[in-house]
């Protein structure tokens, strides 16, 4: 069907074809949502738990107080040099380093410590990724860029490992700042060690040949365990209302369809208990079989697809009053919880494909022929609503010294409070 010598010159990236992508990467994120750059808000987190305390107790003693459990530094540390720039300018530099922490994430995968996966299936990843449907909860802000910088995380530890000053001082900084960020530093650390026993071996040289990375990572896990035991922990008390038909609801729509379909057009998926069970079903013995019959990268990368849906299912934070499970089968609701896995499932079924079939690529490309309609139906998503924000700011810049002046953010209801200086 196509060229496929022809194809893998033209694929064949380079530092500038990268640079390339990577900018052509940034264009796409901000034609899906236009007005993160034209009209930039904050988003939830983003100025009542992030910027908030920087700005009125500052930047020390916010780095230092965890919240929910756990330390959240990349969004204060963002904050905080926003803020140099202005109350104006913050919404616009933490949506930039948002935007950049996914460019440098897409580049990172096309460069040469993936060789072992043909380019053009990267390619298609990173296109998938860039249109990923059903991601408009975290699409793009600072509070949710801790979920792409623990997928970077899991990038670093699925490369081939460089011993270049350049790439252990990227690789560092990765971790560093994705272990200091959330918790999924912890969810990794079964990836990690699924990498370690495969290339060391023996119990006696997964320790006695443990590098810096390796003292990094357990001193991040460290951290964030300090956070949990000793830090202000106070996630919803609601139930969560869980069965077993809704759990097979849940994954066949948000974690399957939702991968590859707006959620509001597949909504006649919920209900179908029979239907969806065999449908989870194919999906977890399809992943089974290949944790056991493919080698350890597979097994590191289901392992923290896994155990995040577990994490997620067991203790969502979605409304701190209804039970929590049946609100996930609102498409708008709880989609952050599965970005991840549609990556995961899109990943499954380019593997599937080239596995099973005679003519994988020629399969493969009308695969994401079929796919295109709706990933171009859902292409483009709707404006954060116009809450004030920048009404706002305006009554913050025009306020005495020593006032607090509220100011809304998306979504609507949420807002914070800063202190004029």
């Amino acid at each position: 069907m196509f060229n496929k010598e022809r194809i893998d010159k033209f694929l064949t990236f380079k530092p500038e074809s990268i640079l390339v992508f990577a900018i052509l990467a940034f264009i796409i994120l901000v034609t899906r949502r236009p007005d993160i750059i034209s009209h930039p808000q904050l988003w939830a987190e983003d100025g009542k738990a992030f910027l908030e305390p920087i700005w009125n107790n500052g930047f020390i003693h916010s780095i230092i107080t965890p919240r929910d459990g756990y330390f959240q530094s990349l969004p204060k540390i963002t904050m905080a040099f926003a803020s140099l720039f202005g109350l104006g300018n913050v919404a616009l530099i933490s949506t930039l380093t948002a935007i950049i922490i996914r460019c440098l994430l897409i580049s990172f995968v096309l460069c040469g410590r993936f060789s072992y996966i043909d380019i053009k299936l990267r390619v298609i990843f990173c296109i998938y990724f860039l249109v990923q449907p059903n991601v408009q909860e975290a699409y793009v802000n600072i509070t949710n860029a801790h979920t792409y910088l623990a997928i970077y995380l899991l990038a670093v530890i699925l490369a081939e490992e460089r011993e270049s000053k350049a790439w252990k001082a990227h690789d560092y900084l990765v971790l560093l700042f994705s272990g200091i960020s959330g918790p999924f530093i912890a969810l990794l650390a079964p990836s990690l060690l699924i990498k370690r026993i495969a290339q060391r071996r023996t119990l006696l040289n997964l320790f006695k040949n443990a590098n810096t990375f390796d003292f990094l990572f357990a001193a991040c896990i460290s951290v964030q365990a300090y956070s949990v035991i000793f830090g202000d922990y106070d996630r919803t008390k609601a139930p969560l209302g869980a069965s077993w038909e809704i759990f097979f609801d849940i994954i066949t729509y948000k974690v399957i369809f939702g991968s590859l379909f707006d959620l509001n057009t597949v909504q006649w998926v919920i209900g179908n208990h029979v239907a969806n069970a065999t449908i989870s079903i194919l999906l977890f013995s399809s992943t089974l079989y290949l944790f056991f019959k493919l080698d350890w990268r597979f097994k590191s990368a289901a392992c923290y697809v896994i155990i995040t849906i577990a994490v997620s299912l067991y203790k969502p934070v979605i409304n701190p009053v209804d039970k929590q499970w049946p609100l996930f089968l609102n498409a708008i609701v709880g989609c952050r919880y599965f970005i991840l896995s549609g990556m995961a499932v899109f990943s499954l079924i380019l593997i599937i494909i080239k596995r099973s079939t005679s003519n994988p690529y020629s399969s493969i490309l009308i695969f994401c022929i079929a796919l295109s309609p709706s990933l171009i139906h859902s292409y483009r998503m709707p404006k954060l609503a116009d809450v004030g924000f920048n009404e706002g700011i305006e009554m913050y810049e025009q306020s005495m010294t020593g006032q607090n002046v509220k100011i809304n953010t998306n979504p609507p209801g949420w807002s914070m409070v800063l202190k004029k200086k």
